[in-house]
């Protein structure tokens, strides 16, 4: 037998030797865990969120180590609008399972689109706000705040849930049915919501999404009925038969008559004996068995409370780690080493650093110096692009490296993007990376069309004569 938890091999008994786990219990759990995660999918298939995410919680707390079911969770917490839950389980679940987990992707896209993510957490920040506001009685500073929340989550559950409640303490019923109809077309079996909807509707029922999308009825198994042909008895020969059964009832008549009665009295006392250790074993096992589940779910505990302190652990150093390296841009952006400052916030080739869930005052100094160096740098590549540009003769290679960062770094709508961009057409043209040379001549004629002055003359006839080789070639 391999045990489930360790993998290690063993027999001869139910309880694994090297981890000490019951075997018999752990699968039971493991069954129930899986069992909870297929009913909860089920109701996620039906739009039921409320009740998905109730049982795909059960379904965690029994299994710690369900990957699917945290996976699932943090995409149904997502769905309704709780992010920070959402990415918690997904770190734990990553932390269980380090190959081929889904969780690594959805981390992956919660960092790529941080600003998305920067916009769902300032819709947490409202919802906040308004439960405060209500605090203080203030119901219209509340429905400001949630329906901004709600803007820039359509799917914020608890925002419209409390955007309801605004509305009914405001007896504005169409504005709250309207609401409460529209928490229903996500989440159709929310219990707050249903309630209400019906105090809005007394004796009305709350409308129910189309059943598509259920699940297909599971199979029961591949059971296979037994042909009555196999179930015939075999022929034998009647004499030989016959015979038999009787040389049988001789031989059960001299042994009943002889050995029975001796053997009758010895047996009974060795049954008694028997019976009494039996029930003396059993006792026993019980005993054993229930130190053993109290145990387990002890250590079961104890390991629940470590993968979340550890959990919030890795959480708060990476936010530490974060600021960390906020602090040490702004330093390097007050020695005004702007190339080094920015190259931590936003290293090349890399992605940007996550800010949107740092202190406040962490993610101005990050602001200040992201608005403050851009247009600076930017400007000083140009400056020195445009002098390597210009050079007799012209150091091309320098140009490419300086205009290229320019181009990072500067603004559409400043006043040296035309120029550069022509500047970078004519390197890549000449170098005859004629793709790159196209892309950024196009963007150049939508741009400023017909390239208005300052270009001269032969920047406008070379332009042409530039647009009418790569339009050739294509």
């Amino acid at each position: 037998m391999k045990c489930p938890n360790c993998l290690k091999n063993f027999s001869g008994s139910k309880k694994c030797p090297a981890c000490k786990i019951d075997v018999v219990l752990y699968k039971g759990t493991v069954r129930l865990s899986d069992k909870l995660h297929n009913k909860g999918l089920e109701r996620l298939k039906v739009g039921d969120f409320y009740h998905g995410i109730e049982l795909l919680s059960k379904s965690v707390s029994i299994n710690k180590n369900n990957v699917p079911s945290r996976n699932l969770l943090g995409l149904a917490l997502f769905e309704v609008g709780h992010v920070g839950e959402a990415l918690k389980h997904w770190i734990v679940s990553q932390s269980m399972l380090k190959d081929d987990n889904p969780a690594t992707k959805y981390i992956e896209s919660a960092h790529k689109n941080a600003r998305k993510l920067e916009a769902l957490n300032d819709a947490v920040d409202m919802y906040n706000q308004a439960l405060e506001h209500i605090k203080h009685k203030s119901d219209d500073l509340a429905i400001i705040q949630l329906k901004k929340a709600v803007e820039i989550n359509p799917r914020f559950v608890d925002a419209l849930n409390l955007l309801t409640l605004c509305y009914l303490i405001q007896n504005e019923r169409e504005r709250a049915i309207l609401t409460s109809e529209r928490v229903l077309s996500i989440d159709v079996m929310n219990p707050v919501t249903l309630n209400y909807y019906a105090i809005l509707n007394p004796g009305k029922k709350p409308p129910r999404l189309p059943a598509k999308g259920r699940g297909q009825p599971i199979p029961k198994g591949p059971y296979k009925a037994i042909d009555l042909e196999q179930k015939k008895k075999k022929n034998f020969h009647v004499a030989e038969l016959f015979m038999f059964l009787i040389g049988i009832a001789v031989a059960a008549g001299a042994l009943y008559f002889l050995l029975v009665p001796a053997l009758r009295r010895s047996w009974y006392s060795e049954r008694q004996l028997l019976v009494e250790e039996h029930e003396e074993a059993s006792a026993n096992y019980r005993d054993r068995l229930s130190r053993a589940v109290d145990d387990y779910n002890a250590r079961e505990g104890e390991i629940a409370n470590l993968e979340a302190e550890l959990a919030v652990a890795r959480l708060e150093n990476d936010v530490w780690q974060r600021v960390r390296v906020v602090n040490q841009a702004y330093t390097e952006f007050l020695r005004d080493e702007l190339r080094v400052a920015v190259g931590l916030l936003n290293p090349p080739g890399d992605q940007p650093l996550m800010i949107f869930d740092l202190p406040s005052d962490i993610q101005d100094l990050a602001q200040e110096i992201l608005t403050e160096a851009y247009p600076r740098l930017g400007a000083d590549y140009y400056a020195a692009g445009l002098a390597a540009f210009n050079a007799n003769p012209r150091d091309s290679h320098m140009a490419l490296i300086h205009l290229e960062n320019a181009q990072r770094f500067l603004d559409e709508e400043s006043a040296q993007w035309n120029r550069m961009l022509f500047m970078l057409g004519n390197l890549y043209f000449d170098e005859g990376r004629l793709e790159e040379a196209n892309g950024v001549l196009t963007e150049l004629y939508e741009h400023a069309p017909g390239l208005p002055s300052p270009f001269t003359g032969a920047e406008r006839t070379r332009f042409g004569n530039m647009m009418a080789e790569l339009e050739g070639l294509q």
